[in-house]
């Protein structure tokens, strides 16, 4: 914590700092210079920094246009751009670029905002994105094993880039790296055993899956230059979609920007999300084997490894051939096969959008409980909640269920976060009246109200033990 005697001291010689960051960088786009094509592990440190600074002091950018430009080139959707690339599509890149002091900060964008028609106003939602793309060029897997497939690593990348980001934000990244670099092998062995001797995650042909897969290798070769060197499939994945015909011409043109470390929800906590996958399982009267290991964990230690599951996790579901783990993969398994996934392709972008929403969402309510600051950071939770539930609300308008007339497995997760934000502040839906109404049609569904009078209903608790609030 900064004493606050010493940050006027501080504040006096940060841009005398900055400008010798500003000069050294100069018109190059990365730090080690113009004839180095990749960005380079410094690069990534000096992004630490300098949103760090940016954190403390927002307008300290301000006066160096590079740095603010080298800044929001981290914060672009890569694997978006390669797939737009790859499939010839013809876009528009629009960038929304920092305001200059004294103004600062994002005016482009806030102008834009709620002129666009978008129902959650925000560029975030980069898996919606590459969902819509993919099923627009038939890139999701063909077959129901392959669709499977893609929905696991969709996921599972979305988790190992969350690890990488704790370690990258961390205040103590020096003393967790070791560790991080320890435990690589152990994550990168994983998508080399699930890939086996495939020339695509997903089987013989491409999905925009590999996109994503690739952004992550892509972004852990550089962090550490040698991790592939015992993943021979991997390496020669890498370069296998680098020579894709369309991304060859891509990297070689003045439109390529080299990847970014992650998206901003990558620098997030971890939480528990098994509880939506319960009621969705219960609804079509499934009968699955589920256990609610020790919190001393050697319950599920000894069978981890012993299950046949290609990225060993909890939440699993085993479904007859099928053995997937990450908890949206098995909703998503679970809409397929029950015909929950949205019926037009309206309604499957509606699902696609509103899944990663509410994960932003989830993702910020955890931030906050697992926060040793929580008692000081709620009130701006609080602050903001009624803006959160009034985009839900105007999402759903008069529907009975967020993406048109008949239930999904959106709705599974829809009334999870809205149910957990209601149980941290009970009046925050008070405003709502079709969102209340619409935790009132859940519960009265059926198979979700007897399975709620059950005792293999487990509300609580909402995080694990390590969490501020929610852990009892």
């Amino acid at each position: 914590m900064w004493q606050e005697k010493r940050k006027p001291e501080f504040l006096k010689g940060l841009p005398g700092q900055l400008k010798l960051y500003s000069e050294f960088l100069g018109k190059w786009p990365w730090f080690a210079g113009d004839k180095v094509k990749r960005i380079t592990f410094a690069d990534f440190l000096v992004y630490d920094v300098l949103d760090q600074h940016r954190m403390f002091e927002p307008t300290c950018l301000d006066a160096f246009p590079n740095l603010k430009n080298f800044v929001a080139h981290f914060e672009l959707g890569h694997a978006i751009r390669l797939l737009l690339e790859y499939t010839e599509t013809s876009y528009e890149e629009k960038r929304y670029a920092m305001g200059d002091a004294p103004d600062y900060d994002r005016s482009q964008w806030l102008n834009d905002k709620f002129k666009l028609g978008l129902d959650f106003p925000n560029i975030t939602q980069s898996n919606a994105i590459l969902r819509y793309l993919g099923r627009k060029h038939n890139l999701c897997g063909e077959t129901e094993e392959e669709r499977v497939r893609v929905d696991i690593v969709e996921k599972q990348v979305m988790d190992t880039r969350i690890q990488m980001g704790m370690l990258c934000y961390s205040p103590d990244f020096e003393k967790r790296k070791p560790e991080f670099l320890k435990g690589l092998p152990g994550q990168l062995k994983l998508y080399s055993e699930f890939l086996g001797k495939r020339p695509w995650f997903a089987g013989d042909k491409i999905t925009f899956a590999d996109f994503l897969v690739y952004d992550v290798l892509d972004q852990h070769r550089v962090f550490e230059p040698t991790c592939l060197d015992a993943f021979p499939n991997l390496k020669d994945f890498v370069t296998r979609f680098e020579g894709l015909k369309k991304i060859s011409a891509y990297m070689k043109s003045n439109r390529f920007l080299p990847s970014p470390l992650y998206l901003k929800q990558a620098m997030w906590g971890i939480f528990c999300v098994n509880h939506p996958g319960g009621c969705s399982l219960w609804k079509r009267s499934m009968s699955v084997k589920t256990g609610a290991p020790d919190y001393d964990r050697s319950q599920w230690l000894n069978e981890k490894f012993k299950l046949g599951l290609d990225f060993p996790n909890l939440p699993y579901l085993i479904d007859g051939p099928h053995k997937i783990t990450q908890s949206n993969a098995i909703l998503r398994y679970l809409g397929r096969k029950h015909n929950l996934c949205g019926e037009t392709e309206e309604e499957r972008i509606l699902v696609d959008i509103l899944e990663n929403q509410l994960m932003d969402n989830r993702m910020m309510l955890a931030r906050l409980c697992y926060n040793p600051d929580f008692e000081k950071l709620k009130p701006g939770y609080l602050e903001q909640l009624p803006g959160m539930m009034k985009l839900y609300s105007e999402f759903l308008g008069k529907r009975p269920w967020f993406a048109g007339d008949k239930i999904t497995f959106v709705d599974f997760i829809a009334y999870d976060v809205l149910e957990r934000n209601q149980v941290f502040e009970p009046k925050c839906l008070e405003a709502f009246p079709n969102l209340k109404d619409f935790i009132s049609r859940f519960e009265g569904l059926k198979k979700i109200s007897e399975y709620m009078k059950t005792s293999r209903f487990l509300p609580r608790p909402v995080f694990t033990k390590m969490a501020t609030w929610g852990s009892k």
